[in-house]
């Protein structure tokens, strides 16, 4: 059965926006503005902007920095 590539896309943009919202909400409630965290993190705000909004996937990587920087635990759950 073929793949629906406008569906794969969507479903995966899905799955970006959920890293995305919770990056979000704890930046928030440690009380960092994007351009804070940016800074923190070294680089740009925009990249901040774009995970947050599903734009960008974020790498392993980065969620190891969010993880450290916003004193926030990232998890990978098995399904």
């Amino acid at each position: 059965m073929p793949i629906d590539y406008t569906a794969s896309e969507s479903l995966i943009k899905d799955y970006r926006l959920k890293p995305g919202d919770k990056i979000r909400q704890v930046r928030e409630e440690r009380g960092y503005s994007q351009e804070q965290l940016a800074d923190i993190m070294n680089i740009n705000r925009s990249t901040i902007s774009k995970i947050e909004n599903g734009k960008f996937s974020v790498t392993v990587d980065y969620l190891v920095r969010f993880s450290i920087l916003l004193d926030y635990e990232f998890k990978v759950i098995e399904r």
